[in-house]
């Protein structure tokens, strides 16, 4: 298979309502939980106990095991970027930003960059993350992010 066939990059612009600090604190292993049905993580190091660079924690789904590292985390920016393993098969890069916008709205710019390891998994590396998949995953946590802005109450789907 080609290199240009290895990578997928899908990008999103969610809009929420809430304050960019404390958008920016939620997106954070420990404090997912609260907000994201589903989410779980098992930590193994942050020298804080939350989202820092360096962090690294662990998922378990129905969609494999995967080791997380927090690779950027800059307050001052609002920028955060995650790397994401899945043995063997895939390396994710997934990068967010978050900037102001009118009234109560924050943009979060979101780009997941996925990178096949294998020829093996390119094709369903393809069918996966096509762009409709992608964008219902993103706005399901656009909604459920926005919901606990609003409620503190996770939202349940």
């Amino acid at each position: 298979m080609s290199n240009d066939q290895r990578r997928i990059v899908r990008t999103y612009q969610q809009t929420l309502h809430g304050d960019r600090k404390k958008i920016f604190s939620l997106l954070c292993p420990v404090r997912e939980k609260e907000w994201l049905q589903g989410w779980n993580y098992d930590m193994v190091y942050s020298k804080s106990g939350y989202a820092e660079k360096g962090c690294v924690f662990q998922t378990n789904n129905e969609f494999g095991s995967f080791q997380w590292v927090m690779t950027k985390y800059d307050i001052e920016k609002f920028e955060i970027q995650f790397v994401k393993f899945i043995q063997n098969k895939m390396v994710v890069m997934i990068d967010i930003d978050l900037i102001d916008g009118e009234a109560d709205s924050v943009y979060c710019n979101i780009q997941y960059t996925f990178t096949a390891l294998n020829d093996e998994v390119i094709n369903n590396m393809h069918e996966e993350n096509k762009t409709e998949h992608f964008n219902k995953h993103m706005k399901l946590w656009e909604d459920s992010l926005n919901y606990f802005l609003k409620t503190r109450k996770m939202f349940v789907y």
